[in-house]
């Protein structure tokens, strides 16, 4: 699969065309990466080689029964989230609601092996408004089913402030 036919498909547009050039770098990264494999390994992804892009980058594992685990953050994502949540669970983060469709995008790499964008906004339980593109790309140590994934989350526009929360009387 080269970059220009890879489909995200949470969006049904090629994965070159994410609109943004470090989540289009990072994919072309995995592709080369991966080879002739349906995914590289943890051990292919050198942090010394996509310098410019660890700030808007983490690493979750993957645990059976399926459920993921923040193995690394990268600090503008705990920025925007005004928290460290490496070590933390997924299902344990506030997504205002979309838990459960944020749970089943994960779970549809985790599962399928094939990467996928989505555009998330949420205002988050202590009113931080949320807006970011997200790309998800499965790692496996065996080959064939991911046990960890390798993602980035990029802002769109302005992202990350505080909105006013209506207080009821």
């Amino acid at each position: 699969m080269d970059v220009d036919n890879a489909i995200a498909p949470a969006l049904g547009v090629p994965l070159n065309t994410l609109g943004d050039p470090d989540l289009t770098a990072l994919y072309a990264y995995w592709i080369a990466k991966r080879g002739d494999r349906l995914m590289p390994r943890r051990s292919d992804i050198k942090p010394s080689q996509i310098t410019s892009l660890l700030p808007d980058i983490f690493i979750l594992e993957v645990h059976h029964p399926l459920r993921f685990r923040f193995r690394l953050v990268g600090t503008m994502i705990c920025q925007r989230w005004r928290q460290n949540n490496t070590g933390r669970w997924l299902d344990e983060l506030d997504f205002d609601g979309q838990r459960e469709v944020t749970l089943e995008q994960y779970a549809y790499v985790a599962r399928n092996g094939i990467p996928r964008c989505d555009i998330q906004r949420f205002v988050s339980a202590d009113g931080q408004y949320l807006h970011y593109r997200r790309l998800l790309l499965p790692l496996s140590e065996g080959g064939t089913a991911p046990n960890m994934l390798l993602g980035s989350q990029k802002a769109v526009g302005l992202d990350g402030y505080k909105v006013a929360l209506p207080k009821w009387i």
